[in-house]
């Protein structure tokens, strides 16, 4: 009698290669601090690093998972490291990897109530949880977990297209200068022309200038066109500027339009019960995304989208073949609401975090993150080569360098390249007003004052 064939290895043998596989993960994470954040990526390097030949027999898990912490993870961009003070990064919580691992274990399907009706309600418990400690009320009453918060800005646009009468080529959407590339991306993919989509300028706070946005919708309106939505950042990627949500509102209700906030970080301060301003902006708008796995420590991929206009996903992504024709139509769908139809647990990954670790532990981790950015801000100002181009906001701040005569930016770049070239520690740059700037971004719940003071020397000594 032949033995049935599966990939699944015998229950002891799984046992201990999960065993193998914790063992090193917490061996990387002890030693995190110490290892490289950023090696130059070579293309052809990593090409030959990682060829291999298609595996028709197998190589076997134990030599397979060497070879990833051996070869690929000592090659890597470590986002998840203390000193990853570039962007707005993805830390992740060894919490949240546990629900990524039970999520991809047990490979739950959550597309239907049919096909997952445990695990859709966990995710409408996790969506309960997050309306809660963002001070939302009962209105917020659909959302839905996403890869991240470019689809959630899809599916929010979408949603807001269709709500708006009349033919699409005269339909204008509006964001500011400083708004993420989702929206433009988000645009074009929802069959926007460019044109369609309308730069409204920012002040030198980086805010949206709600003068001009008033005035470029009335304009539109004046040529026969239908303004549509109004995209509001609540911070921003460069500076973490927040627009003024509740100005938006005034206008998108005088002018009937959609106003949706992308809060895909910023929104997190909303956890933090003394940010009554940042609860306030969100609570303005008509939906709202927040990226889970920036600011609340949840592996990627885990965004979320927000809305208090009922029925108005699935107006836009509802519909069924016939082979849906038994799914209940009376419960939780989340197919219904965006548009994919096979979609994994991604509550998961939030559910353990949340009821593991608690809100108010990840609401004192994004303070720390504050503190830390104020800290590394006052450290660096003292040095007279230093000038500070934008405060600290959110937990992010910018600054330049200027040696000599230097006004070009040329200090800045080097200073930039330098330490990059150094591995210690990985800051970005982007433009402010026009100028080249550092940005120094503290979200990592792993980061500590001595890994800010050790940033901070090594920017000074890269000079």
């Amino acid at each position: 009698m032949h033995r049935a064939m599966t990939l699944d290895p015998s229950p002891e043998e799984m046992r201990r290669i999960g065993q193998r596989a914790v063992d090193r993960i917490v061996a990387d994470r002890a030693a995190l601090r110490d290892a490289r954040v950023f090696t130059e990526p070579d293309a052809a390097a990593l090409r030959e690093l990682l060829a291999e030949p298609l595996p028709r027999q197998g190589l076997g898990l134990d030599a397979t998972l060497d070879r990833f912490f051996d070869v690929v993870l000592p090659s890597a961009t470590r986002v998840d490291h203390p000193r990853f003070l570039a962007y707005v990064p993805a830390p992740g919580s060894y919490a949240g990897a546990l629900g990524a691992w039970l999520a991809a274990a047990t490979n739950l399907f959550v597309g239907t109530w049919l096909g997952g009706a445990s695990a859709a309600q966990l995710e409408v418990q996790v969506l309960d949880w997050l309306r809660e400690a963002l001070g939302l009320d009962s209105s917020w009453s659909t959302g839905v977990l996403t890869s991240g918060g470019s689809l959630a800005n899809l599916q929010a646009l979408a949603a807001a297209r269709d709500r708006c009468a009349g033919p699409l080529a005269r339909k204008t959407l509006y964001a500011s200068a400083e708004a993420h590339d989702s929206v433009r991306k988000a645009a074009h993919v929802l069959g926007f022309e460019p044109q369609q989509l309308r730069t409204v300028p920012v002040g030198l706070a980086q805010e949206l200038r709600v003068d001009a946005l008033a005035e470029r919708i009335m304009e539109d309106r004046a040529r026969g066109l239908r303004p549509c939505a109004v995209v509001a950042t609540v911070g921003t990627t460069s500076t973490g500027a927040i627009d003024d949500v509740a100005a938006c509102r005034a206008l998108c209700d005088r002018h009937g339009m959609w106003l949706h906030a992308d809060g895909a970080w910023g929104a997190a301060l909303a956890l933090c019960e003394e940010r009554g301003d940042v609860r306030a902006a969100i609570a303005a708008a008509d939906s709202l995304t927040i990226d889970a796995h920036k600011w609340l420590y949840a592996p990627i991929d885990c965004g979320c989208l927000l809305t208090r206009r009922s029925g108005a996903l699935e107006r836009t992504f509802g519909g069924r073949g016939a082979y849906l024709q038994d799914v209940p139509e009376d419960a939780v769908n989340f197919h219904a609401l965006g548009p994919e139809l096979t979609r994994g647990s991604r509550a998961l990954k939030l559910w353990m975090l949340l009821r593991g670790m608690g809100i108010d532990a990840i609401a004192a981790a994004i303070r720390g993150d504050c503190a830390r950015a104020r800290r590394a801000r006052d450290r660096l100002v003292e040095d007279p080569r230093i000038t500070i181009v934008t405060e600290p906001r959110l937990a992010v701040f910018s600054f330049r360098v200027s040696v000599g005569d230097d006004d070009d930016g040329t200090a800045t770049r080097q200073t930039l390249a330098r330490l990059h070239a150094g591995g210690h520690t990985f800051l970005s740059s982007s433009r402010v007003n026009g100028g080249f700037v550092i940005r120094f971004c503290v979200t990592n719940h792993r980061t500590t004052d001595d890994d800010v003071d050790a940033a901070v020397d090594a920017i000074l000594a890269a000079i």
